[in-house]
């Protein structure tokens, strides 16, 4: 009589859609925002890692207290996932060189407020040369895009001011200091100097959610001021709804001058320069996974973005 083989993996091979439901849970850490990113219900998502876990026979997960944290097992997994992403990634790039034709993919993760000059500037470009490149362009926070290229998820990041990474390099890069976005009637205006993070804790201000470039500048401030906001007016992942926030003269807020730029130039807002080291060293930054193959598409498109965005 034959015994069961203890993995059940071992034998039919991982299941590739249970792989990608941990690796959004655990890089969320929420069932919820898996979900949301995947519209489908939550209970679905919960379904398929409870038949992973059962399918590797670890736990992938563990409760402590009102929090759900990774077991030693699921850091294991993950570094699986990583290797297999950038693995399928090498795969496809290879295969379209081979082919020699117009065709192929570019996985590309930014922040908001580049899309503008990718759509209109950079994709016009490389579609000339490469009429039928795909290109996978997802739109997330800091965080989330430095963890897309690093785990190989993207081949492409260009990001605003994001943390430095063992396996990320930097290809390009220059300093767009954060400004102070104001009505154009805003009592900071009579200032002749540049604003210290003091003068503005006061106001009514619009900020967007931790995880964002923005944020961590403005929070790496306050901290180091030791001083904190007092009248938050709005929260959103939006650059244009900050812009907007401002222009209609509900509040203020922190961005880069490109973000307002146009609204400066018809007389709608102000940008005004802050007195921090943070804010007047930030980067624009253009990242690649540290080591990895990039095909002839990739290296077209990253040619342009450091032609179109000035980096260097």
């Amino acid at each position: 009589m034959s015994k069961p083989f203890p993995f059940e993996a071992h034998i039919n091979g991982i299941n590739e859609k249970r792989l990608r439901y941990f690796y959004l849970f655990l890089m969320f850490g929420s069932i919820r925002q898996a979900a949301d990113l995947l519209d489908i219900e939550q209970s679905a998502i919960s379904r398929q890692i409870q038949l992973f876990e059962s399918e590797l026979q670890v736990k992938l997960f563990e409760r402590k207290g009102r929090s759900v944290v990774p077991t030693e097992a699921a850091y294991v997994v993950l570094e699986y996932f990583k290797e297999h992403q950038a693995r399928e990634n090498e795969l496809f790039d290879t295969l379209f060189q081979l082919r020699g034709t117009q065709l192929g993919k570019v996985n590309m993760v930014s922040s908001e407020g580049y899309v503008h000059q990718l759509v209109y500037d950079v994709l016009h470009h490389v579609h000339a040369k490469y009429a039928s490149l795909e290109i996978h362009l997802e739109i997330l926070n800091v965080n989330q895009i430095v963890r897309h290229v690093s785990d190989g998820l993207a081949h492409i990041g260009l990001a605003y001011n994001p943390p430095m990474h063992s396996d990320l390099e930097v290809i390009a890069q220059k300093t767009e200091p954060l400004i102070l976005a104001v009505p154009t009637s805003h009592p900071l205006n009579a200032l002749k100097r540049p604003v210290h993070i003091h003068e503005l804790v006061d106001y009514r201000i619009g900020i967007m959610p931790v995880g964002y470039g923005f944020r961590q500048l403005l929070d790496s401030e306050l901290v180091k001021s030791q001083c904190m906001l007092r009248n938050i007016g709005l929260t959103t992942n939006s650059i244009a709804t900050l812009k907007n926030y401002v222009i209609s003269g509900h509040g203020i807020a922190v961005m880069r001058h490109a973000d307002i730029h146009d609204a400066v130039a018809a007389g709608k807002a102000t940008a005004l320069k802050m007195d921090s080291h943070f804010f007047n060293t930030a980067k624009t930054r253009l990242m690649v996974r540290k080591n990895s193959s990039i095909s002839e598409s990739t290296h077209l498109l990253i040619d342009k973005i450091k032609t179109s965005f000035h980096l260097a």
